[in-house]
């Protein structure tokens, strides 16, 4: 199994994650996690897109299963954060010997002792998640639940049908234990049942996860990706918007392996861009099994997603745009020779350098990647003239966003249609804007 190509320019063109932790990360519409752990589970998983439609497809299943039918999950992530910290504790096993026991009850009374409380803190904390975990567990039992879901209720058949944690699960909760007991228990979970704990609280973490994504996805009204995994490259979606846009309007797609590159035009402020990031990340949710911000979304399973939407110079190396634009494209290239079946993105091809140039070497780009029928390509540009250079090629769908000027004032529609853009707002909305009357004016200071 291959691993899907992503990179760190891809990751910040989308919003994936931000520096700060602001809340304008994608991260941050499906961080509705209960636990520590399934913090860092949902950012592994949000790391590492897959290949596999068999994973996707569970894991897709998994969240779908939640979406429909909610689970109250009621666990405290500082309770298991702590029962993580007493399982892992360096201190002895207590002992089970009556008069070993008697003795240290005694000593504790007068001296408290660190060790001690950890280990019946971590006792009772671990009562509480068994009995939580034991509700959602009966919850699940007999239901039609996604193949993972049942193998995770495996594990926990196996677990609640020990006598010792059978007990537990129906012990009076505000029964305190005595030193015998909490020597009997200590022994019972950080020894003979360590292991079973650790992966009772794995099982938390994903189910964690799986709710968190769904409750996401119900919030945002976000749908489920369907895979094809005999259509070559293939995307349909219904619907498709940009959750981080108030009001988005939303927009369809569909892309055959007859027409695998899609040439975009349209004034700028038309919604190209946006466009764009919204596919790019409809692409990349569907390849961690996630919902994704469309009505409908059925999609090939693509090899590795590589997007150039928001590429700066680069002062560090002593790179121009116009150059870093340059490496973008010789990079991709690069991928491409050693990868097929990818989806690549170019927002506004060459915008770093002169008209002429940007011309020659988006129209040479375009005529070398539409020889490619093995991914995807979307190209913006505002170079319109190309499109008649590249007419002839029988593989590209050409699209557009249009705009208008009513009542002396630009209309964006934000909707995608079939054709090329004639409008050029560029310099309208300019002056529109005063700038020259304002510059005027300063010239008489």
């Amino acid at each position: 199994m291959t691993s899907f190509e992503i990179d760190r320019q891809t990751i910040n063109d989308l919003g994936i994650f931000t520096e700060d932790g602001s809340a304008l990360s994608v991260f941050s519409l499906f961080n509705n996690v209960k636990t520590i752990g399934g913090k860092a589970q949902l950012i592994q998983l949000m790391k590492t897109p897959s290949t596999d439609i068999k994973v996707l497809t569970s894991r897709r299943n998994c969240i779908k299963y939640f979406h429909d039918n909610p689970l109250t999950f009621d666990i405290a992530e500082k309770d298991l954060d702590f029962i993580e910290h007493y399982l892992s504790i360096s201190a002895k096993v207590l002992n089970t010997n009556y008069i070993d026991a008697s003795l240290k009850s005694l000593r504790y009374s007068f001296q408290p002792d660190n060790h001690y409380y950890v280990i019946t803190k971590g006792i009772n904390d671990t009562f509480m998640l068994l009995r939580t975990v034991w509700v959602i567990y009966k919850e699940l039992s007999g239901k039609k639940c996604p193949v993972q879901i049942n193998s995770l209720l495996e594990i926990l058949d196996k677990l609640f049908l020990k006598k010792p944690i059978e007990k537990i699960v129906s012990l009076n909760p505000g029964k305190e234990l005595n030193y015998l007991q909490v020597a009997y228990y200590d022994k019972l979970f950080r020894k003979e049942e360590l292991y079973t704990l650790k992966a009772l609280i794995n099982i938390v973490y994903e189910l964690d996860v799986y709710i968190a994504a769904a409750k996401a996805a119900q919030v945002c009204g976000f749908c489920f990706p369907e895979y094809c995994a005999d259509r070559g490259s293939y995307v349909a979606i219904t619907g498709l918007y940009h959750p981080g846009i108030k009001n988005a309007v939303a927009n369809n797609l569909a892309i055959e392996a007859e027409k695998n590159l899609v040439f975009l035009t349209g004034a700028n402020m038309a919604g190209k861009s946006s466009y764009l990031k919204a596919l790019g990340l409809a692409v990349y949710l569907a390849h961690i099994g996630f919902p994704v911000p469309a009505a409908s979304m059925q999609t090939s399973v693509f090899n590795g997603l590589i997007t150039t939407i928001n590429l700066s110079d680069n002062i560090s190396n002593g790179y121009s745009h116009y150059y870093s634009e340059i490496k973008r494209v010789k990079d991709t290239a690069q991928k491409l020779l050693e990868c097929n079946n990818l989806f690549i993105i170019f927002d506004e091809l060459f915008r770093g350098t002169n008209v002429k140039d940007a011309y020659d070497a988006s129209l040479a780009t375009i005529n070398a990647l539409s020889a490619i029928k093995n991914s995807v390509f979307l190209i913006s540009t505002h170079i319109v003239e190309i499109a008649a250079a590249i007419a002839h090629l029988q593989n590209i769908s050409f699209q557009y966003f249009s705009a208008r000027i009513d009542n002396g004032k630009p209309v964006f529609e934000y909707k995608m249609r079939e054709g090329v853009s004639s409008e050029t707002l560029g310099f309208f909305i300019f002056k529109n804007e005063g700038i020259l009357e304002i510059l005027e004016k300063a010239a008489k200071v």
